[in-house]
């Protein structure tokens, strides 16, 4: 039968048609345009450019300098200075970074090397309030100050006691961490304890705005902080959580062990196999810190640093007072009026000078080292390393 235009049949059909249009349109909407894009778009490697979405550039005036005489450059055609036009690049930033031409940039890089929604970003960051106590203890660290008074804050009574409690309560963990990645058992405990006191304090500070304040606030160490918050929003995304969520230290470091946002994806493990790696769980962050000193360098039952006495004028060349990778022989320091007060079983030796109104000097072998892989300093090493020798002595009497 011929349906005519102005026909009942011919006007419910085409509400039909309408609805099916109405109704695409809407879930394409949602499709192209979803609250997670690591979740529900995860972004297509090697996509081509008409796929990529940009970030508005930075206006900047480029200033050709004077021509060296002798030195003179072949004519090079002017440079414009005229932006490119945005792509799909709504100005959504608000809030206390919003006007940071830094933090535009920032955005357009993590769209563009690592395909995050710009609108997410902008959402993300302008929620972030600038954390003001983060920036005050980044330019007072506790690393600052020297050995005789940072030595007391870790090698106190409760974290020793506390470090014998740790391992009796997660002796399983312990151990299998321990056979699985040949690092002696003390010292997970001791960094532990030095980092958290056994988890008691892994921080307050909401990791994503301590890491955006130092990233654009601290101009001193800016760039170390940029790349870390980049790690952390990647960490987000493999972690499959919102990047609010996380809480730290005022430096952005996470977990019963304090890891920064890219040892966290380098080193966390997975240790009760849920499939998510928690570091605030001591199932993922046992076998995390032994992992960690399993890649740096740690080898089981070797020595890590005895006390040394000094003579003569040679030893002052070679100490250290900043971490640098074992190069001598025992015989080498010898020569330079160094004699270790104990015996130290390491292939590789340093001379190491902790600063202070009278010097102390240890011996420090390649386990020394790797704890400084941990925290570039060697009084933090040198905490970890009595920490430890003392909780196990408190343990096991000697």
């Amino acid at each position: 039968m011929k349906v005519m235009h102005d026909s009942v049949q011919w006007n419910k059909s085409l509400g039909k048609l309408v609805s099916v249009v109405l109704i695409g349109g809407v879930l394409g909407g949602c499709a192209a345009s979803p609250q997670w894009p690591w979740v529900f778009a995860p972004p297509v490697a090697n996509a081509p450019p008409s796929q990529q979405q940009s970030y508005p550039p930075i206006r900047q005036t480029v200033v050709t300098p004077p021509p060296v005489s002798g030195n003179i450059p072949a004519q090079q055609p002017p440079v414009s200075t005229t932006p490119r036009q945005p792509v799909n690049s709504p100005a959504g930033l608000r809030g206390d970074y919003a006007n940071y031409p830094a933090m535009r940039q920032f955005i357009g890089k993590m769209n563009n090397q690592h395909g995050f929604d710009i609108a997410f970003l902008e959402q993300t960051f302008s929620g972030v309030q600038r954390d003001k106590e983060a920036l005050t203890k980044a330019g007072a660290p506790t690393e600052g100050q020297v050995w005789r008074a940072y030595r007391p804050i870790f090698l106190t009574e409760e974290r020793i006691n506390g470090g014998v409690d740790f391992w009796n309560r997660h002796a399983a963990l312990l151990d299998a961490a321990t056979r699985q990645y040949g690092v002696d058992t003390e010292y997970l405990v001791a960094i532990i304890g030095v980092e958290t006191q056994y988890g008691k304090n892994t921080g307050k500070h909401n990791t994503l705005q301590a890491l955006t304040t130092l990233g654009f606030d601290f101009p001193r160490r800016a760039s170390f902080y940029q790349k870390e918050l980049e790690q952390f929003l990647l960490l987000s995304r493999e972690e499959k959580v919102r990047p609010q969520i996380f809480n730290g230290s005022y430096a952005g470091a996470m977990g019963l062990g304090q890891f920064i946002s890219s040892s966290y994806r380098s080193y966390a493990i997975d240790g009760n196999r849920d499939g998510k790696r928690d570091l605030w769980n001591a199932q993922d962050a046992i076998p995390s810190v032994a992992n960690y000193f399993a890649k740096n360098g740690w080898k089981r039952g070797t020595g890590v640093a005895v006390p040394a006495s000094v003579s003569g004028g040679g030893y002052a060349s070679i100490a250290e007072a900043t971490p640098k990778k074992p190069s001598r022989t025992l015989a080498d320091l010898a020569a330079k009026g160094v004699r270790p007060q104990a015996a130290i079983n390491s292939a590789k030796v340093s001379l190491i000078k902790l600063e202070g109104t009278t010097d102390e000097y240890w011996v420090g072998g390649e386990n020394f080292y790797a704890i400084t892989r941990y925290n570039p300093s060697v009084k933090y090493a040198m905490a970890v390393h009595q920490l430890a020798q003392e909780i196990r002595k408190r343990k096991f009497g000697f």
